[in-house]
């Protein structure tokens, strides 16, 4: 409880109290941090091998843990709303116009995504959840490279103002939401939309 509190003060100090989120956002966040980042932390392993239980591992921000992988995700979430974009937009436009994906780091994560029905199949077979985790953690991964590569929206540079949204890639970012958001949930781990 006390490293609860610890950290719900940190987020308070780091948005500034009244910042960007709501004091009942901010709950919600620590809660989800929390107690997920213990729920991750035994799933991660395997179920025959031992593990040290270390709070401070498992709220590290870097690596294979339930803050690195919540945070890939809300910030996969705000991409579509920095671009204005909501959620029946991209799927309108996902119905009429079929999805272009040319670059290779792009193909990457589509490929890692289209895994998500062999890692079900895998881990109801073999009843070891950690294979859930570790596809989790490519998921954030390739993304990540994905995301240092494409631009999904271009930008004016002296006036910020948004010049080109490319749209295929918002749906890539929507499908990498979604299979996280689904892989999160099969793990009992609570989800934000914004941290």
């Amino acid at each position: 409880s006390s490293g609860i509190n610890a950290e719900y003060g940190d987020i308070k100090k780091e948005k500034g109290g009244a910042g960007l989120l709501t004091e009942e956002e901010i709950i919600a966040c620590r809660d989800a941090v929390t107690y997920g980042c213990i729920k991750f932390a035994d799933l991660t392993c395997t179920r025959t091998n031992d593990y040290v239980f270390s709070f401070d591992k498992m709220l590290d921000d870097k690596g294979k843990t339930a803050v690195y992988l919540l945070y890939a995700l809300t910030r996969i979430r705000s991409i579509a709303r920095n671009a204005g974009k909501s959620n029946i937009e991209l799927l309108d436009h996902a119905k009429q116009n079929p999805v272009n994906l040319e670059h290779e780091a792009e193909l990457k994560l589509a490929k890692t995504l289209l895994r998500f029905a062999e890692v079900i199949e895998e881990i109801t077979g073999t009843l070891q959840p950690h294979t859930l985790c570790n596809y989790l953690y490519d998921i954030s991964t390739d993304f990540t490279y994905f995301y240092d590569k494409c631009y999904c929206i271009q930008k004016d540079r002296e006036t910020g103002e948004i010049v080109k949204i490319h749209m295929d890639r918002l749906l890539l970012c929507e499908a990498t939401a979604q299979v996280m958001e689904k892989c999160f949930n099969l793990l009992g781990i609570k989800t934000v939309s914004r941290m």
